[in-house]
């Protein structure tokens, strides 16, 4: 059985289960922020058995049966419908997140696209960027400060305009009346003067400053498992994409291209983090050289598969049914497992 833990809202998942059906492959869905709604358990801890039941979809699973887990995009649970004052209600939320970190954990026998645990670590920005150097990958000169000397000492010393971007969240978002507003920042250009200009502001809040790289392009690289899927994203010169592409994703070029000079030092990065997937984005500067920014262990792919063709979908089943299917017999290998096919 395969596991895919996720949300409604996810839009990559059909994009796999769909592979998993037409191979006859069992799969089911939980989608965390209806779990304490839709689901019902009965667990054994002594022995990490018992059942999951989801009911809108009528689909059990034995959590001994389960072979491969895909962490996807889960929302935290959803409490509201129980009517208790504030403290009580978070009292609740608190519970029901430990009872589904647990079943993460009892899992540990599953193979895991990604294990949550795993991912929690391999998502701090500061460990990517050593990993990635240590690895042999390019990084940008970087300086994390909340000292305004240090900053303009970092800006002198590498002679170029300087990049900022966050560390966590790429927004955060506050409901109003009748609308949304979003705080947050992509990576923006910033000149030694504006930094200067804003440097009373710096010490309330440490900031990754790095070296601003101009660049030919950026490449997106997904890996799945040993397979390496790589979209070259070209970017317009004087333009804001040219900080971020993701200002405007859509309407910039994109191209499937292959990138062998990468390949051993991203699995390389997937073994130091022991990471199944990531996506890795990389600038390609003025003279050719492929920098790397960060890897998201639980990044968005389909808009690559659907401007590209790339099969990153398919790959993904693949994966999951191959290492479930190996879980469930331990007599099986690579070659003896079936594969999704086209």
């Amino acid at each position: 059985m395969i596991l895919i833990v996720t949300s409604k809202q996810d839009g990559h998942v059909e994009a796999v289960s769909n592979h998993l059906t037409a191979a006859g492959a069992p799969w089911i869905r939980v989608n965390i922020e209806d779990f304490a709604t839709n689901v019902e358990i009965d667990v054994d801890p002594a022995t990490g058995s018992g059942w999951l039941t989801v009911k809108d979809s009528r689909k059990a699973v034995n959590l001994q049966d389960v072979g491969a887990v895909w962490y996807r995009k889960p929302e935290p649970v959803d409490v509201k419908h129980f009517e208790l004052d504030p403290a009580a209600l978070e009292y609740v939320e608190a519970e029901f997140t430990e009872v589904i970190l647990g079943l993460y954990a009892i899992l540990s026998h599953a193979y895991w696209i990604n294990n949550p645990f795993t991912t929690r670590v391999a998502h701090r920005k500061l460990l990517q960027l050593k990993v990635a150097s240590e690895v042999g990958f390019a990084v940008p000169h970087s300086l994390l400060t909340n000292r305004l000397e240090s900053a303009l000492a970092f800006a002198s010393g590498i002679k170029s305009d300087l990049a900022i971007k966050s560390l966590g969240a790429i927004s955060v978002t506050r409901d109003q009346i009748g609308c949304a507003i979003q705080y947050g920042i992509f990576t923006r250009r910033m000149t030694p003067a504006e930094l200067s200009e804003f440097g009373d502001k710096i010490c309330h809040m440490p900031t990754l400053f790095q070296q601003f790289i101009s660049k030919d392009s950026e490449l997106r690289i997904t890996c799945v498992g040993e397979q390496v899927f790589a979209c070259r994203i070209l970017t317009r010169t004087g333009d804001i994409t040219n900080d971020d592409y993701r200002f405007n994703t859509l309407n910039l070029e994109h191209k499937a291209i292959e990138c062998p000079e990468l390949t051993g030092r991203i699995h390389a990065y997937m073994k130091a983090l022991s990471l199944n997937f990531a996506c890795f984005d990389f600038i390609v500067s003025t003279g050719g050289e492929s920098v790397f920014l960060e890897a998201n262990c639980n990044g968005q792919w389909l808009w690559i598969e659907r401007r590209t063709g790339l099969p990153i979908g398919r790959a993904i089943a693949n994966e999951l049914l191959r290492h479930a299917l190996m879980t469930g017999d331990s007599g099986s290998t690579p070659e003896d497992t079936p594969q999704v096919s086209r």
